[in-house]
């Protein structure tokens, strides 16, 4: 039995990082006031882009902790009857950082093949629950490993690529505030 929910799968990325690309006009229009406007778009901009940023996952699959334990197991057999057995449980856990819920977004391209999964602070623990066969144990788990490792890449991919524009956003974004600002100020001489 393998450990863990099904990763990936809740709701869709994109729609989160276009979500995100809304909210840049907002957060520009509440935060960038007229002491603001002394310093250049490009100024206001880097003093904006590390909160307007979304923290790709990065998993260290290089130094995983893992773990065996006896565990009672429900197995069944080709004519559906099951029984409790002494079997064992095995893990794998990798530290990551990075934003966790991104661990529950549907990446593009997305598959029916999902990886399972415990997020637990900043690791994730993948395994498997069975009989105590090393081989079967093994193969699971690196099965697993390999699918998460695709996941996570596609999912770096896409935040990668929606961090890359953010810049550009926010300057495009401070320039539309700082015309809405002057036009403010000229009005005042205009009534």
């Amino acid at each position: 039995m393998i450990i863990g929910d099904a990763l990936f799968r809740n709701n869709d990325l994109d729609n989160y990082l276009r979500a995100q690309v809304g909210a840049v006009d907002e957060h520009v229009r509440k935060t960038v006031t007229k002491a603001d406007l002394g310093k250049t778009d490009s100024e206001i901009a880097q003093q904006h882009l590390p909160g307007a940023r979304v923290e790709p996952l990065r998993v260290d699959f290089e130094n995983p902790q893992k773990d065996v334990s006896e565990a009672r197991v429900r197995v069944h057999d080709v004519f559906d009857g099951a029984v409790t057995i002494d079997g064992v449980r095995a893990t794998r856990s990798f530290a990551f950082t990075g934003d966790p819920n991104l661990f529950s977004l549907k990446t593009n391209p997305y598959s029916s093949v999902l990886p399972h999964g415990l997020v637990r602070g900043n690791r994730i623990v993948i395994g498997m629950e069975g009989r105590n066969d090393a081989e079967t144990l093994k193969r699971e788990i690196d099965r697993q490993e390999q699918t998460l490792r695709e996941y996570v890449e596609r999912s770096k991919a896409q935040v990668d690529s929606h961090n890359a524009k953010l810049e550009a956003l926010l300057i495009e974004a401070i320039a539309r505030r700082r015309k809405a600002l002057v036009g403010i100020d000229a009005l005042k001489d205009r009534i």
